[in-house]
């Protein structure tokens, strides 16, 4: 598991980027996500906020840019899930 944290200013192109704790591009205008097992996950609670976000190409290496198709599906579920709770 690992500390995420999410850019409160975003980069040229509008999106916020994710970063893992110990990211050299992390930011100093920042907030903490939280502790998540992987960047899917991070990338899944930044989009509860921000839907504009991207992960960290140097430190989050395992999300994908074509993954994030998955995100906006699984987000939309959970949209549905808390709607119906």
């Amino acid at each position: 598991m690992a500390h995420y944290f999410l850019d409160n200013r975003p980069q040229p192109d509008g999106a916020h980027e994710i970063h893992a704790v110990g990211c050299k591009r992390m930011a100093m205008d920042k907030r903490y996500l939280g502790d998540f097992p992987n960047g899917d996950e991070a990338v899944v609670e930044a989009r509860k906020e921000l839907w504009q976000t991207a992960a960290c190409v140097r430190c989050m290496t395992d999300v994908r840019p074509d993954q994030t198709g998955g995100f906006t599906q699984m987000r939309f579920e959970f949209a549905t899930l808390r709607a119906t709770v």
